[in-house]
């Protein structure tokens, strides 16, 4: 193995173990010891590649754009409402995710701080720039194939995911019970009176049969 080649590993191993402890643990309540006890090397090789928490955490923002990329570019899904479908959902926090309502409630905290850390806000604009440009994407291959009438991609990629953050936000912060399922309802009820070309129909949505559509 040569040395690049193990630095990489390493660092995939720090980012998974920063993702565990941040599922674990939050933001406010994480340490350096939290990551390490999530890591299968030494405390001190932690410290080597990262001085504090913040230094990581800013890693791992970025790590975390191109981790999401790389998730949807790797879909199987070629639909473009079923792959509309398949983005909305990865925001739902089933009942008993404990462990993603912890991330989740984390990574808000980290877009408070962002209002005070530059570093925190350049990567979580990104993150958020990141997430519009693929939901404009697949909305455009929604209008190609004639799909959706011919609508503003990016108009409506902003209010799609704002809409998505802000659900799971008031479920994580304030404890809203299905906050985040009603946010896919809500879209759905959008997509199918406002979105579809007119010869389209969409169901309720039931989980995965939204994407199953009838002329």
């Amino acid at each position: 193995m040569s040395f690049a080649e193990s630095a990489d590993q390493t660092h995939d191993a720090i980012m998974g173990a920063t993702y565990s402890a941040l599922c674990k643990h939050g933001y406010a309540d994480l340490t350096m010891q939290d990551i390490a006890d999530e890591f299968d090397k030494s405390r001190s090789l932690l410290h080597y590649h990262y001085d504090t928490k913040e230094e990581l955490l800013v890693a791992f923002l970025d790590q975390a754009i191109g981790w999401r990329r790389e998730r949807l570019r790797d879909s199987d899904t070629e639909d473009p409402l079923a792959r509309l479908v398949e983005f909305v959902d990865r925001f739902v926090i089933e009942p008993g995710e404990e462990q993603r309502e912890t991330f989740a409630l984390a990574i808000t905290e980290l877009r408070v701080r962002a209002a005070h850390n530059d570093e925190f806000r350049e990567k979580l604009s990104a993150r958020y720039d990141e997430n519009v440009a693929t939901i404009a994407a697949i909305v455009v291959d929604c209008v190609d194939s004639g799909i959706f009438r011919q609508v503003n991609p990016y108009k409506t990629a902003h209010i799609m995911y704002t809409s998505l953050v802000g659900a799971r936000t008031v479920q994580v912060t304030f404890g809203v019970e299905r906050a985040t399922f009603r946010m896919r309802e809500g879209i759905a009820r959008w997509i199918d009176q406002d979105l579809l070309a007119v010869d389209r129909e969409v169901g309720e949505y039931q989980g995965g049969d939204f994407s199953k559509r009838r002329n």
